[in-house]
């Protein structure tokens, strides 16, 4: 079939469902009044939002789709929708209910043009014409809902990132603080905690970024996150004990927002240490145990490993051997049976390797001082 001919046939499916439609103005309000009452009883959100309100921004998507059914063409004209979706979206309306009452209201009217176009004796494939185009009608009105949700959330992302940066950045003044935070739906006068991740990290998916959001919210208040110099920085309301992830997160104090910054700071300094040795999950600077010792001054471990383990560098395999048994018996608590069993050697081997590492590097670990050294030493390399 030809341009021309398609086009012919378009325009006089359009012109018999104008023709079936010419006196269903009559039905709008009723349409809307029902739709009205479905949506308040089954979306929680418009419970906030007044019923008149609802009801007359639901007639004007109706009387869209009327038009668009009455034009005796099939050509579609998406400038106005797109314009009232904008309008609504800045009344806090969710416009993914918005797509939703259209295709809702599309199919009223489908049924109102079927059950005319059944009385007048058309044959089932014309009316089945009829069906599509509407659907078409529907859908593309839909396709422009959402291509100002993605309008939306593209600002919406850019917004909340610059609002988190200069919250933790500590930029806002006391005065302008408290109506950003409102802004941004975070209460001044609630405590968070501030999480970290890097944003780059292939473990970090979105799995993890949502059960963060479905589990840190609460029912008053939602965690507020944003992705900051590529790294996922959030405010959480609350921190379930049993918060499991399978990416690394590092998490600050509790704050008060005003003090989001410190908690901030701490969870950026706790992400790199963690990040560092490999931690995985949910992580706070007390569960990383010592290892923050071992994020200071590199020139004085690196001296003092030099001064030390220079005999057993010096030794070749078998220094090497020798330090890796006394790393692994540090790890198990100097437990000589434990260590064996890790490391698939016979106790008296263990011993000897122990005993060896004192009297080549000095270092006795049976002193407080020493043991904390060799500790710090062996975990820095």
């Amino acid at each position: 079939m030809d341009d021309d001919t398609s086009g012919r046939r378009e325009r006089e499916v359009a012109g018999r469902i104008a023709s079936l439609i010419d006196d269903a103005e009559d039905e709008i309000d009723s349409m809307a009044a029902e739709l009205t009452a479905l949506y308040r009883e089954r979306i929680p959100v418009y419970d906030l939002i007044a019923r008149d309100e609802i009801e007359r921004n639901t007639r004007a998507v109706l009387q869209i789709v009327l038009r668009q059914v009455r034009s005796d063409t099939p050509q579609i004209n998406t400038t106005e929708l797109t314009e009232l979706a904008r309008r609504w979206s800045t009344q806090q309306i969710p416009l993914e209910l918005v797509a939703h009452s259209i295709q809702v209201g599309a199919r009223l009217i489908a049924k109102i043009v079927r059950a005319r176009a059944t009385e007048q004796g058309m044959s089932p494939e014309v009316i089945d014409d009829l069906q599509d185009m509407m659907w078409h009608w529907a859908t593309s009105y839909s396709a422009v809902i959402n291509a100002v949700l993605q309008e939306n959330a593209v600002s919406l992302a850019a917004r909340r990132s610059t609002f988190v940066r200069r919250l933790v950045d500590g930029e806002f003044t006391p005065t302008s603080l408290p109506a950003r935070l409102i802004e941004h739906g975070v209460q001044p006068e609630h405590h968070y905690r501030v999480v970290c991740a890097d944003h780059d990290d292939p473990r970090f998916d979105s799995e993890v970024r949502a059960t963060i959001r479905l589990r840190c919210g609460t029912r008053d208040l939602p965690v507020v996150d944003a992705v900051v110099d590529s790294y996922y920085v959030a405010l959480l309301p609350s921190l379930p004990v049993d918060l499991e992830l399978g990416a690394l997160v590092a998490v600050g104090p509790a704050a008060l927002p005003s003090d989001a910054g410190a908690s901030y700071r701490r969870a950026r300094h706790t992400l790199d240490i963690a990040a560092r040795f490999d931690r995985a999950g949910l992580v706070d600077l007390a569960g990383l145990g010592a290892l923050p010792l071992l994020a200071f001054d590199d020139d004085t471990a690196r001296d003092l490993a030099d001064v030390h383990l220079a005999p057993l560098r010096d030794r070749g395999e078998v220094g090497a051997e020798i330090i890796d048994t006394v790393a692994a018996f540090l790890r198990h608590d100097r437990r000589v049976d434990d260590t064996a069993a890790a490391l698939f050697l016979h106790r008296n081997t263990v011993r000897n390797r122990v005993s060896r590492f004192g009297a080549l590097t000095g270092l006795d670990l049976d002193r407080t001082d020493d043991l904390v050294l060799t500790w710090w030493i062996l975990h820095r390399r």
